[in-house]
C-alpha cells in the first residue's frame, strides 16, 4: 500500500498563534518526514525565521504576497520541487507538508491553487487558529468567516490568557461560523499541537475518503446553513452548471459545500467544496442514496438566492438553519 502525504493548510488571523502552534508541533514530533512552507507578507519573513530554528525540517518560503491570489503559481511549483527533491535524494517520501498561510489568506483560494497537484495524491486538511483573547474587527468578519468556515479543524489558542468562560464563548463563536469544523480546546501546547496535526486528512485532492454525515447548524446571524434535497435523479450537466453558478454568484460568501448527488442512471457522486473550490466529484456506486442531499454554508445569504440559481434542476427542497433554529441533518446513505 502506497503511503499518502497529508497536506495541511494552516490559516488564521495575524496574531492568532499559527507559528506558535506549528513550532510546538515541530518540537514534540518526529519531523524526519515533515516539510514546512511559510507564506509571509513583508520584506522580512519573520515566521520563516522563527521556524528555521527547528532542526531537520525542510523549509520553503513564499514572501511578499498571499498564496490565495498573487502567489498561486509559486505554491504548486514549491510543493512539486519539495516532493521531487525528496525523491531524488533517495529518502522516504514526506508524510506531511504544512503550509503556514499569512493572516490575509483565504483557504478556498489556496485549495484552488492546489488543484494542479491532484496527481500527487495528497490528502488535504484545513486547520484554522482562533485566538480566545482577541476580537476581529467588524470589517474583517468576511475573511474570518472564510477561514473558520473552511476549516476541518479549528484550534482555540491563547487559552492561558483568558478565563474558562471566555474559552467557552470562543468555542461557541467559532462553531457558529464553522459548523462542519472539529474544535480543539487544549490548554497544553503539546496536546494542542498534536490534536491539530496528528489526525487523518479530510479532503483528498484526487480521491475522496469519506461519506458526509452529521448535524450542522449555525447560531450566528450572518452564517446560514442550507439543506438542499431532491427526491428524483439529476442530470450531471445541470448539477455542474448549478455548482458553477453557486461559486460565481456567492463568491467569497460561499464557505462550504458537502453532500451526495444521485444522478440519472443511478450513479451517486460525493460533492465537497471549500469556498469556491470543489474537489473532483467521486462516484460512490456502492451506496444506495434515496435522494440527493447537499449542505451549503454561506455568509449573508438568503434562501431565495439559493433557489433562484437552480432553475434547471427543479424539485429542490430547501431548509435554512441559522440563529435559534434546529440543527439540520445530512442523511447518511445505506450501504448495500
Amino acid at each position: 500500500m502506497i503511503e499518502q502525504c497529508d497536506f495541511t493548510v494552516l490559516s488564521g488571523f495575524l496574531g492568532s498563534g499559527k507559528t506558535t502552534l506549528l513550532s510546538a508541533y515541530l518540537a514534540c514530533s518526529d519531523v524526519g518526514r515533515v516539510a514546512v512552507i511559510v507564506n509571509d507578507v513583508g520584506e522580512v519573513n519573520i515566521d520563516g525565521a522563527v521556524l528555521a530554528l527547528q532542526d531537520g525540517v525542510p523549509m520553503a518560503t513564499l514572501s511578499n504576497g498571499c498564496v490565495c491570489c498573487s502567489l498561486t503559481n509559486d505554491l504548486p511549483y514549491t510543493i512539486d520541487a519539495l516532493v521531487r527533491e525528496r525523491r531524488l535524494s533517495g529518502q522516504q517520501p514526506y508524510t506531511q507538508i504544512i503550509l503556514e498561510c499569512s493572516g490575509l489568506s483565504d483557504p478556498g483560494g489556496v485549495m484552488r491553487s492546489l488543484s494542479a497537484l491532484a496527481g500527487l495524491g495528497m490528502r488535504v486538511r484545513v486547520v484554522t487558529t482562533y485566538a480566545c483573547d482577541r476580537h476581529v474587527a467588524p470589517e474583517d468578519f468576511s475573511l474570518l468567516a472564510q477561514q473558520v468556515g473552511a476549516a476541518h479543524t479549528i484550534v482555540l489558542t491563547r487559552t492561558d490568557l483568558v478565563s474558562p468562560q471566555q474559552i467557552a464563548d470562543a468555542a461557541t463563536e467559532v462553531k457558529s461560523m464553522g459548523p462542519m469544523g472539529k474544535i480543539i480546546v487544549e490548554t497544553s501546547p503539546e496536546a494542542r499541537a498534536r490534536a491539530a496535526f496528528d489526525v487523518p486528512a479530510a479532503l483528498p485532492l484526487s480521491d475522496a475518503g469519506h461519506v458526509p454525515g452529521g448535524r450542522y447548524e449555525s447560531q450566528h446571524p450572518r452564517i446560514k446553513v442550507f439543506s438542499l434535497q431532491w427526491d428524483h435523479e439529476l442530470p450531471w450537466d445541470h448539477v455542474a452548471a448549478w455548482l458553477e453558478n453557486l461559486a460565481f454568484y456567492f463568491d467569497s460568501r460561499l464557505l462550504r459545500t458537502k453532500g451526495l448527488v444521485r444522478l440519472e442512471g443511478g450513479d451517486v457522486l460525493l460533492i465537497q467544496g471549500i469556498g469556491q473550490h470543489f474537489d473532483t466529484p467521486r462516484r460512490l456506486n456502492q451506496l444506495d442514496a434515496e435522494r440527493s442531499s447537499l449542505v451549503v454554508i454561506c455568509r449573508d445569504a438568503s434562501e431565495s438566492e439559493v433557489i433562484e440559481l437552480a432553475p434547471q434542476i427543479p424539485g429542490m427542497t430547501v431548509s435554512a438553519r441559522t440563529a435559534g433554529s434546529k440543527a439540520i441533518e445530512l442523511a447518511r446513505p445505506r450501504y448495500d
